[in-house]
């Protein structure tokens, strides 16, 4: 090639091919640390990830996923890095893959894409910015994560005698900050209510609808998604 010159797409493939069987090779000493720092930078992920889970049911193996994904891409990339030919060849390998696994948490999504961004860039050498990549997003989530950006919503399940609606559908609306009614189901004299609400800071519900008569039936459940966002 001609300095000034574009090489054109064949040419590139003839470049690729022949840095496949003469191209120089890396050293023991770069893979390891590329490993070493991907290592390093998955172990990281790993510990935030379990202090910072916030689903249902945490898994043990979801979390070792992250480690061996951020090794394994780092191991693909460095395989890869530089030649067309791999390169294309790993993308067609890939796209027969299908992931069955469904993502139970949102949030898992981009713990994953984390981990296998670490493992590209420790796969091409760029240690300083996996490094500070994994502290600044550690110490983000971390964060965000421990911070209440609302307050706490609860499904109300409630049996109560006819007579006293007014006086509970008072109480309710004085005690939260939001209330959305689900259901009412009237039998005879007894009242079911199903509803949807925000209880305002420091106050306790139940103790504030069973002195008005400790026969209620109360039930409230929290949840861990957000209801009531569209409002």
């Amino acid at each position: 090639m001609n300095n000034g010159e574009t090489l054109t797409f064949s040419e590139l493939l003839k470049a690729s091919t022949a840095n496949l069987s003469s191209g120089a090779s890396l050293s023991f000493a770069d893979i390891f640390v590329g490993l070493f720092a991907t290592l390093i930078c998955s172990l990281i992920i790993s510990w935030v990830y379990r202090n910072a889970y916030q689903g249902v049911l945490y898994q043990k193996s979801f979390n070792l996923s992250l480690i061996l994904a951020s090794l394994i891409t780092t191991s693909i990339i460095m395989v890869i890095s530089g030649n067309l030919i791999l390169s294309l060849g790993m993308v067609g390998a890939l796209s027969i893959v299908r992931f069955r696994s469904a993502i139970k948490d949102p949030l898992d999504i981009v713990f994953m894409f984390w981990a296998i961004s670490i493992g590209i860039a420790n796969g091409v050498a760029n240690v300083k910015v996996s490094l500070v990549a994994t502290v600044f997003l550690s110490i983000l989530i971390l964060i965000l994560t421990r911070v209440p950006f609302r307050q706490s919503a609860y499904m109300l399940i409630i049996k109560f005698d006819k007579n006293l609606e007014n006086k509970i559908a008072d109480l309710i609306k004085s005690s939260s900050s939001k209330f959305r009614t689900k259901s009412i189901n009237y039998k005879g004299s007894s009242v079911e209510l199903i509803g949807e609400l925000r209880l305002k800071k420091g106050i306790d519900l139940s103790e504030r609808i069973l002195s008005i008569d400790p026969t209620i039936e109360i039930n409230l459940i929290a949840y861990n998604d957000s209801i009531l966002a569209s409002d």
